[in-house]
């Protein structure tokens, strides 16, 4: 093996027989030709060809499960998966502790799923699974919304420990009568006075977005299915004391929209994180920017939905609300950038209004 200089590159050639012994590729300049062969040539790995096929089969696995459940909740699942082997083996799951499940494994499929009941209380799971003489534990972690969020990054959509194992956020559903608790105990709790965080979707078109030149620490968090799981990463170290967010911005943008995965899921983000504070003893101003609307007709509908639930959840829990969508404007205006060619989100003097609705929210 040996490095040619060719102008500016380096080219590497490598030949090799068969035999394995080095040879010379026609046409190389004489000096090239002449040159000694190396005392030893690597050697080369086998060819895929050798090998045997002997399948490698993962490992039993939960696939979902809600980023965020309440404690009265029964009717909650965990998601698994099961490798199939071989058909009509039999076998069972059940949480370690609880009566066994049978399974019998079908045939025609490379795995099988089910659902488990979530178990509504902190702490750590594990799921005992056993598939003929072979046995598997599967771990799940449930914890308080009050406590650190031990979230570090998502799988496949879902919220994981810096380990890898599924993480559940367990809060409580904030009834009518104490909706707005949390507004009324910011009274009493102290305002940090750290740098204000904007997280979630920062509506970039045309090389520029609308979090641009704020000041504010930028958190953005993308996800193709569940970007409020991403935005609960971003809020996972939440700092305490003066030194913690004066101001949190979230932005849901429509990116929910576009995944066609929107559920009424996204309030429980709101709850938890007034519990997160609470717990923290810290009354940062809480503030959703309610997103424009798509340009896409049939997503208008459920953009208005939604919107209109956004909105309500941040009322109910002390939240403030900015609407972008009114600072946008007509989508066919601010999302137009030349005839018949039109932006995912607002742009020019469209975007520039959404910033200056942001920039006035993190003045107060």
């Amino acid at each position: 093996m040996r490095y040619f200089p060719c102008g500016l590159l380096l080219i590497l050639i490598s030949v090799t027989s068969w035999a394995g012994e080095a040879v010379v590729a026609p046409g190389l300049p004489p000096a090239v030709a002449g040159a000694s062969a190396p005392d030893s040539l690597p050697v080369m790995p086998p060819s895929p060809s050798t090998a045997p096929g002997k399948r490698i089969w993962p490992d039993p696995v939960f696939t979902h499960w809600p980023a965020i459940a309440y404690g009265d909740e029964l009717n909650r699942h965990v998601a698994f998966s099961l490798p199939v082997q071989k058909a009509g083996v039999a076998g069972s799951i059940h949480w370690a502790g609880q009566p066994p499940a049978a399974i019998t494994l079908p045939a025609q499929t490379d795995a099988v799923s089910g659902l488990l009941f979530l178990p509504v209380n902190a702490g750590d799971f594990c799921a005992e699974v056993m598939l003929g003489d072979k046995k598997w534990k599967v771990l799940l972690r449930v914890v308080s919304a009050h406590d650190p969020w031990p979230i570090a990054r998502l799988t496949n959509g879902f919220p994981v420990d810096e380990k890898g194992l599924p993480v559940v956020l367990l809060d409580r559903k904030r009834q009518a009568e104490d909706e707005r608790r949390f507004w009324l105990l910011d009274q009493s709790q102290p305002r940090p006075q750290g740098k204000p965080w904007l997280v979630g979707d920062p509506l970039a078109a045309m090389g520029d977005d609308a979090w641009s030149g704020l000041e504010a620490e930028r958190r953005p968090a993308f996800d193709e299915r569940y970007p409020q799981h991403a935005v609960m990463v971003a809020l996972a170290g939440l700092p305490a004391g003066p030194t913690a967010p004066r101001s949190i911005v979230w932005c849901p943008g429509n990116q929910v929209l576009y995944g066609g995965a929107w559920a009424e899921e996204e309030e429980r983000l709101m709850g938890a994180l007034v519990s997160r504070c609470e717990h923290l003893k810290i009354g940062p101003r809480l503030i959703v920017a309610l997103p424009p609307m798509p340009m896409e007709e049939n997503l208008a509908k459920l953009a208005t939905q939604r919107r209109e639930l956004l909105a309500r959840c941040a009322t109910h829990q002390g939240w403030v609300v900015t609407d972008l969508g009114s600072a946008a404007g007509d989508p066919l205006v601010a999302n137009r950038w030349a005839d018949h060619v039109y932006t995912r989100y607002p742009q020019g003097a469209a975007q520039k209004r959404m910033r200056k609705a942001l920039a006035e929210a993190l003045e107060r």
